[in-house]
């Protein structure tokens, strides 16, 4: 019995490999799949704003990489002792204003060349839902539990999200000539908003990719559509109903690796999923010779597999 559709996106002939240099922004989703290259040491950099939901505030932040400019640090606001920014997620924080504001302009040189040397952007829209402050009439990454009459909630339109970011690929294409672009939206579901309105932001967010693939020679991968269509079941998600959970990530990493890996990128991953699986095994005796013999045994393949394959990072 078939229990779901079994989707198989098409093979990308834009490969992906552990040689590139691969920039992840957007939503929590971004971070998920982030992580899985990570492991599999992929050179990558992953949402150095912290996570990023609508297209207006990836847009923003990623004009703030190319211009490498100071007025990142222009929204900082104090909650109960805490400094944090408008145009970065709660994960960004200090106890000191100072310390904060030099932090992001760290985090912001470090994507700024990052982003100028990268081969891959991957850009996962989550909400056409923004929240623009009122006083700074600036649309904020995060509301950092501000007063809800702080900001004025808006839809963006199709029409307003492929002009903001018809102007970043073309920024970003003279900012990096060889820069690859492949645009995901998120299946994670923004309850909060309502089940109505959350499938009017997907929507609007797939008619805007559509017409984005269009114009550029940008691609689009179905992270949206493999959860939703092809699994489609809430066993697929977390307790909240709105995450996809650990199976579901892992059936998209798949697909993901069928689209976009070369045969050598999966026997290199396959190599090292085993010694990661090594690694994630829980020692009892530390101290041990038993211990110190299994250590041994995964540095030994490491040193192996480093020798096969030098561009590999441990």
């Amino acid at each position: 019995m078939k229990f779901h559709l079994n989707y198989k996106p098409k093979h990308s002939e834009n490969t992906i490999g552990h040689q590139q240099k691969l920039m992840l922004i957007g939503s929590c989703f971004a971070e998920e799949i982030g992580s899985i290259l990570e492991k599999f040491h992929f050179n990558t950099l992953i949402n150095p704003n912290g996570i990023l939901f609508n297209p207006s505030s990836i847009y923003n932040s990623l004009l703030l990489f190319m211009e490498n400019d100071k007025e990142v640090t222009s929204y900082i606001l104090e909650r109960n002792g805490i400094y944090l920014s408008f145009l970065h997620h709660s994960s960004n924080f200090e106890n000191d204003k100072d310390k904060l504001r030099t932090e992001l302009i760290k985090k912001q040189s470090e994507a700024h060349h990052f982003l100028k040397e990268a081969d891959v952007l991957i850009l996962t829209l989550g909400t056409a839902y923004s929240y623009v402050h009122i006083e700074h009439q600036i649309t904020v990454a995060n509301c950092h539990k501000q007063s809800s009459n702080t900001f004025e909630k808006t839809l963006l339109s199709v029409n307003d999200i492929i002009r903001d970011l018809s102007d970043l690929i073309n920024k970003l294409q003279n900012f990096n000539s060889k820069l690859k672009i492949i645009f995901t939206v998120s299946p994670v579901k923004y309850l909060k908003d309502g089940v109505e309105e959350n499938n009017l932001s997907k929507a609007t967010l797939l008619l805007a990719i559509n017409e984005l693939k269009k114009k550029f020679n940008v691609e689009y991968f179905p992270a949206y559509e493999l959860v939703n269509d092809d699994l489609r079941d809430y066993r697929f998600y977390k307790n909240d109903m709105a995450h996809p959970n650990s199976e579901a990530t892992k059936y998209v990493w798949e697909k993901f690796s069928d689209t976009y890996f070369t045969e050598e990128t999966k026997n290199i991953n396959s190599e090292l999923q085993s010694i990661n699986t090594s690694e994630d095994h829980k020692i009892l005796f530390p101290e041990s010779n038993e211990a110190k013999i299994f250590k041994e045994t995964i540095e030994h393949k490491k040193r192996e597999l480093k020798t096969k394959f030098s561009f590999l990072k441990f």
